[in-house]
């Protein structure tokens, strides 16, 4: 018998298939992607048509050895990760690493958009080749966001911070929420006025609103007037229904979910976020056990953007339709929803796989999230096959002449419900959905009046409003955006609005997303430097290439050329806006040749500043007839700041030559990372004398060495490895670095962690200065009275006169009165102190012999 080998991406996708295919199938689980572009290189041959250069991913490396293994003894290898561009990619690169493995094997692909019995069956009986257009496209992204990712963020190092990342959709997205921001800022609100009257009739009394005045829309926008109005409509001697019109009209279901509308869904009515939801959909779509013989797909494949329901699908639904709520809800033939034009035609909405496991049938099945989703999913899905309501739409107009001899009319709309159709099933409010300003209260009174029928004024009220600035995106409304942009696709929404906040761009106040500082900032330098790049525009007519790419239209490689030739323009162009121009660079180098005592290169982290060779250096790229960029030219003019002494004539001679504004910039920069720096220089010689010995810490890291621990969990997008994390704390404290407070902390989290695995706690809190349980008001009361005490020792130690000389142990400078001032500099402040301060404070003022 054949040996069969079929690979997926999950392990919960994989139990639930091997349960339906049976001991034949040997199934497992390739972990999501086996190969991609290297973590710390480029990893990109762009003078060989944009060759990637893939690795093996390391964290899959056992399972990747799992998997050649099986491989070795399959004689079918059947690929069946997710039918998309990403899974498409994962089965192209498992095939790539496999195939050396086994050469005899013959590779299927196979697809499905359901894990059910009848969807598995059909995909094995007949399996395809890969689709190596959708590889393409894939590939073509991978590519494209790395070139972008890879060459831009660069410059944002130099002028934001180390660190921090620009990418080809998340700056798009940032860029979004940051031009909202800034329209909500500049908003000026203005004045409005509405004019509310109740009107009493025959049938019983109704509300209306001032719609027009002689005919024509008004506008008030102060009190005076309004004032005016009002007096004019309280004298009106009569009133009389001047028209009255009853329009049917259909109310047609939203169409079943796609990967976008059930993000916006979720959030707004669930309070989901999108990576929550996807998450959550993922489960429901690997497989739930609901008593049914084995776990079971409910819902079709949620990452999708196409509204296209299967035959089966449809026939399924309306069998249930007719069965539980009557002919009367089944419309004469399906519904047809139309997809936009880049929706992947062979994929389908997000249904329930089977519409008679209802919410309530499957409810003691599933957890609570996972309950409240698949119930969104099923009601909308069967709304969406339902017929439509049926209401009646009754407009109501009241004329009367008022004092000031001008025509007013007010207006009353009611609709009213007189077939509920698919409302009987979904009925939900949505985010960002227009919502009628009606009066349902009086909708059975309206129906009742008559033309020309007389009406008494009853009450008359002028409600002064304002206008009230754009709102602040949601997820669910920048997913929305996003989609009616054309920028992203249905696997990558919920990826772009959880990088945005997980890189601490973008913040959430009260579920709204908002900008932090960091975001403006690297939003501002892009849109300054490259803004046709992070173009929605632009970014939109790549997603159209990338789709092309997949349809076989384009050639991947010829669309990274066309795409590279322009960006490579764009890139040069933004490095070198705000370059120097004319002939003040070569100016200020020849006059830079005055300095003749240059300061010894100093090491900062893995890099070495050297003043004389960056010097050198730029003078040898200008002597060759290159252009300096921005940053260069202001490096420049710090350094002749910091060397003044030797430039006795620099500020007569920066006016001479036409950068007086930039010298005196720089400046103020200079004066400004001198006083960071010395603040840092201060925090960490403080940070030094609070440690905890060296001697001290190897006591704990010995303590702390047999503690069993647990394996490595993910969180957000990376793993954490506590067992790595500690050796790397004792590797660096064996080695004479000092601990900052934040790993100190960090150490102390793991010890209270594992404290019942740690022979002596209690040495260990001591020396890393743990707190104990205390009652809230017992803590609190022992802060104060720490403080109390720290105050007073730093008034006692303020009246030292002579301090010990600093010295140097095991390469650590320790100086009582720099760790001293610090201290006190920050009690001025109203800081509290930590436990690690307080103690070396004591033992300060105890060598002082001050209690």
């Amino acid at each position: 018998m054949d040996n069969k080998l079929v690979i997926v991406e999950s392990p919960a996708k994989a139990r639930t298939i091997g349960k339906m295919l049976g001991r034949q199938y040997t199934i497992k689980a390739s972990m999501g992607h086996v190969r991609d572009l290297p973590a710390r290189s480029f990893g990109v041959d762009i003078e060989n048509d944009f060759a990637p250069q893939y690795e093996e991913t390391k964290e899959r490396g056992k399972n990747l050895s799992d998997l050649k293994a099986a491989a070795k003894k399959a004689d079918e290898i059947y690929l069946a990760p997710d039918p998309d561009r990403e899974g498409e990619a994962i089965a192209w690169h498992l095939r790539e690493i496999l195939a050396g493995c086994n050469k005899k094997a013959v590779f299927r692909r196979v697809t499905f958009h359901e894990i059910t019995r009848s969807a598995i069956s059909k995909a094995f009986q007949t399996p395809s080749e890969l689709d190596i257009a959708k590889v393409d496209a894939q590939q073509a992204r991978r590519v494209l966001d790395r070139i972008v990712g890879y060459m831009v963020s660069p410059l944002l190092w130099g002028r934001i911070e180390k660190g921090v990342s620009a990418g080809r959709v998340q700056s798009v997205a940032l860029r979004l929420v940051c031009e909202r921001e800034r329209s909500i800022l500049a908003f000026q609100p203005e004045e409005y006025w509405n004019f509310l009257a109740e009107f009493e009739a025959e049938p019983g009394n109704f509300h209306c609103r001032l719609f027009k005045i002689d005919n024509n829309k008004f506008e008030v926008s102060d009190k005076k007037n309004a004032d005016r109005i009002l007096k004019a409509v309280r004298g009106a001697k009569s009133w009389k229904v001047a028209s009255i019109e009853s329009v049917p009209r259909k109310k047609n279901s939203a169409p079943p979910f796609i990967t976008s509308t059930l993000q916006q869904a979720a959030s707004s009515s669930l309070g989901f976020s999108a990576s929550s939801t996807m998450k959550i959909a993922q489960e429901l779509y690997e497989g739930v056990d609901v008593g049914t013989g084995g776990p079971l797909g409910l819902i079709t494949y949620m990452r999708t953007d196409s509204v296209a329901v299967s035959v089966e699908a449809q026939k399924a639904a309306r069998e249930f339709i007719a069965a539980n709520y009557g002919n009367d809800y089944l419309p004469p033939k399906p519904p047809v929803y139309r997809s936009k034009a880049s929706a992947q035609g062979a994929h389908e909405a997000i249904r329930p796989t089977d519409v008679n496991l209802t919410p309530d049938k499957v409810r003691e099945f599933l957890n609570d999230r996972q309950y409240k989703l698949y119930t969104l999913i099923w009601r909308r899905f069967m709304a969406s096959q339902t017929a439509p309501a049926q209401q009646m739409r009754t407009t109501v107009d009241v004329d009367g002449t008022g004092s000031d001899k001008s025509i007013y009319t007010f207006r009353s709309v009611a609709t009213v419900t007189t077939f509920p159709g698919f409302l009987r099933v979904y009925n939900i409010q949505e985010e960002g959905s227009e919502e009628e300003d009606e009066n349902l209260r009086d909708a059975e009174t309206l129906k009742a009046l008559h033309q020309n029928d007389i009406c008494s004024l009853s009450d008359l009220l002028g409600e002064q409003k304002f206008t009230e600035p754009p709102l602040r995106f949601s997820e669910a409304t920048l997913i929305k955006e996003l989609e009616s942009n054309g920028v992203g696709r249905p696997s990558t929404y919920a990826t772009i609005v959880n990088t945005i906040q997980e890189r601490k761009y973008v913040s959430k106040d009260k579920g709204k997303l908002k900008p932090t500082e960091l975001g403006f900032r690297i939003n501002d330098y892009l849109v300054e430097h490259l803004p046709s790049l992070f173009e929605v525009g632009f970014t939109a007519r790549m997603e159209d290439k990338l789709d092309q790419v997949e349809e076989g239209k384009v050639q991947w490689t010829e669309m990274m050329k066309a795409f590279y030739e322009k960006f490579e323009k764009l890139l040069q162009n933004a490095k070198t806006l705000g370059a120097p121009q004319g002939k003040k660079v070569g100016q200020l180098i020849d006059m830079m040749e005055q300095i003749k005592e240059w300061a010894a290169p100093e090491k900062s982290g893995k890099r070495v500043y050297d003043d004389k060779k960056f010097v050198n250096s730029v003078r040898t790229s200008y002597n060759a007839g290159k252009t300096l960029s921005a940053p260069q030219w202001e490096a420049l003019l710090r350094l002749t700041v910091k060397y003044a002494e030797q430039l006795p004539d620099m500020l007569s001679f920066a006016s001479e030559n036409g950068f007086l504004d930039e010298y005196q910039a720089a400046a103020e920069d200079f004066a400004a990372r001198q006083a960071m720096l010395k603040e840092w220089q201060e925090k960490r010689e403080a940070a030094i004398a609070a440690a905890p010995p060296q001697d001290d810490l190897a006591l704990v890291f010995n303590l702390m060495k047999a503690i069993a621990w647990k394996a490595p969990e993910k969180g957000g997008r990376r793993f954490f490895d506590e067992k790595k994390f500690f050796e790397s704390l004792r590797d660096q404290a064996a080695n004479g670095r000092v601990l900052s407070d934040k790993q100190l902390n960090a150490l102390g989290r793991l010890a209270e962690r594992y404290k019942d695995q740690i022979v002596d706690f209690v040495k260990v809190a001591e020396i890393l200065h743990l707190e104990t349980a205390e009652d809230p008001a017992e803590k609190q009361g022992n802060a104060g009275n720490a403080m109390d005490e720290a105050d007073h020792l730093i008034e006692e130690l303020k009246k030292i006169k002579t301090w010990e000389e600093p010295r140097k142990i095991r390469g650590r400078v320790y100086d009582d009165k720099v760790f001293f001032e610090s201290l006190a500099k920050q009690r001025a402040a109203g800081k509290v102190l930590s436990d690690k301060q307080l103690a070396a404070l004591k033992k300060t003022a105890a060598k002082y012999a001050v209690s």
